[in-house]
């Protein structure tokens, strides 16, 4: 499943961890305008591969960056203290 989402959201090709590295609950936006809670759970990946061209290229603007910046970007709390402990362990 982290595998699928990685490639169709992001172009990228790898093998995903099975253990969970965590989780993060945050409002979703459906296409009909409804916002609804999500629960996403987290997977480490090693990026093997990217792509320009994947399912989700249109809807999407991608870079890569350090675990930490990424954190200043998101909004979610949970998912910064996930890029945060993953930017730990990566040192």
């Amino acid at each position: 499943m982290a595998e699928r989402e990685a490639w169709e959201e992001a172009g990228v090709k790898g093998r995903a961890k099975k253990r969970i590295f965590g989780h993060f609950v945050y409002i979703k936006s459906l296409a009909d305008g409804q916002q609804v809670p999500a629960f996403a759970e987290v997977h480490m990946l090693e990026a093997r591969e990217t792509k320009k061209r994947f399912p989700g290229c249109k809807n999407r603007t991608l870079a890569w960056m350090r675990p930490a910046e990424a954190a200043s970007l998101v909004k979610e709390p949970e998912l910064q203290g996930l890029l945060r402990r993953m930017e730990k362990q990566a040192v």
